[in-house]
């Protein structure tokens, strides 16, 4: 069996009128050294309708319930054959020469290789891996793709339904990983994804990851950030 070059992992549920444009923009990119995963969370509103119009294009498909999109995307993990694995949002376009540029780079030892991402709205997100983790997600995940061995030992702690990728993000750069960065755009992504939602739940949740992942030191220092945030959140500030 000779398997993919990326796993490409899409979770669902309920996005009839976005998962058809999603699923175009990974059959029409340029590179094709790849499977596509449809992971759906027993979706009511015709979604199943678009994942069987597709169903030729996609290597494996499940509808079944899902604790939330982090338990979906780990589902999607354990079927995933690629030595590369990317996520995509139902709601977002891969740029089409986005694979085709990252592989035709020698990538030595990396196990992360993460880039930029813009939002419907021209709204830029340039993706960083440096200190800046531990004030936020500084990698969006839209704009990152994991090797296989990432996932080895550990998945998406779904206990944090809004930042597990955050959580997950920060424990990587805290291993001291080999990353590699592309200044260009991966996706184009939708303005209403859930971590952008920063209600208090958003904040209780990077409070928890840092006091978990971070040395006392460093808590004192960017768990008070947090909760800063947070109230300049609830003002009006950010």
């Amino acid at each position: 069996m000779q398997y993919p070059k990326v796993s490409i992992i899409i979770p669902v549920l309920n996005q009839k009128q976005h998962l058809q444009n999603a699923i175009e923009s990974v059959i029409n990119q340029i590179f094709t050294d790849y499977e596509l995963i449809i992971i759906d969370g027993k979706s009511d509103d015709g979604t199943l309708d678009i994942i069987k119009k597709y169903e030729s294009k996609i290597s494996y498909w499940e509808s079944t319930i899902d604790k939330n999109i982090y338990d979906a995307m780990n589902k999607g993990i354990s079927k995933a054959n690629g030595d590369w694995l990317y996520f995509l949002g139902a709601d977002d376009k891969i740029c089409k020469d986005a694979f085709q540029n990252i592989f035709s780079e020698e990538l030595e030892d990396s196990i992360l290789i993460f880039g930029n991402i813009i939002y419907q709205n021209n709204e830029e997100f340039n993706g960083e891996l440096s200190n800046k983790l531990f004030i936020k997600n500084s990698i969006h995940h839209q704009g990152a793709v994991y090797h296989k061995r990432c996932f080895y030992a550990k998945k998406f702690n779904t206990q944090y339904s809004i930042l597990a990728d955050y959580d997950f993000n920060l424990s990587l750069f805290l291993e001291n990983i080999k990353a590699y960065y592309f200044d260009f755009n991966f996706a184009i992504c939708g303005n209403d994804g859930i971590s952008k939602q920063k209600g208090w739940e958003h904040y209780k949740q990077e409070f928890d990851i840092k006091k978990n992942r971070l040395n006392a030191v460093q808590f004192i220092i960017y768990g008070s950030a947090t909760l800063g945030k947070f109230l300049l959140n609830q003002i009006g500030v950010l």
